[in-house]
């Protein structure tokens, strides 16, 4: 079953998403080891602690960006119901 298929059949279930993440950084890790980026010793053991650990840490957002994305979408799913009339 491929990524995309587990994702449709199960949706964004915590579990579905924590497992195909580990499995995504797993192989990360072990390309950067195998190109020399990174030694062993510095791949995390769990790779899903390390995201969860990651996401309670502070960081920089550009929230301007955010909003107006946030904004682009509340108006596309607003539907007017009326008549018009021109005057």
């Amino acid at each position: 079953m491929t990524n995309q298929e587990v994702f449709k059949e199960y949706g964004s279930e915590k579990w579905v998403v924590e497992q195909n993440l580990c499995f995504l950084l797993q192989g990360y890790w072990e390309q950067l080891y195998q190109k020399g980026y990174v030694k062993e010793s510095q791949m995390p053991i769990n790779p899903v602690g390390f995201v969860k650990n990651f996401m309670k840490e502070e960081t920089i957002v550009e929230t301007e960006y955010a909003e107006k994305s946030k904004m682009d979408s509340i108006s596309k799913s607003i539907i007017i119901d009326g008549d018009f009339k021109e005057i």
